[in-house]
């Protein structure tokens, strides 16, 4: 059991992902932070967008328990000046919709 939280736990820092079970680091994120304090906090973005108004860095995270859980992002912006103005949780695309 200890082996299978373990590989789990790691698996989810590899592919960026924070769990709602880590919300403590979520949590301490603040408007005013900068890119380095975020980087320090919640680690490699898994994605980046920016453009000439800022820059907006987005974190895998799940919510609920690991049989049944619900993909999410934590998306994190900032200004031109590399500081946090806002930050969210957004439902991630559903990966199963046939197009």
């Amino acid at each position: 059991m200890i082996a299978l939280t373990l590989m789990l736990t790691v698996g989810m820092v590899i592919t960026s992902c924070i769990s709602t079970r880590d919300t403590v680091r979520l949590n301490k994120v603040e408007l005013g932070m900068n890119k380095s304090d975020i980087q320090h906090l919640l680690g490699t973005p898994l994605f980046k967008n920016a453009n000439e108004q800022g820059e907006k860095w987005g974190y895998r995270k799940y919510v609920g328990e690991i049989t049944d859980s619900e993909e999410m992002y934590f998306i994190v912006k900032f200004d031109t000046n590399d500081r946090v103005i806002a930050y969210q949780s957004v439902k991630a695309p559903d990966r199963n919709r046939h197009m």
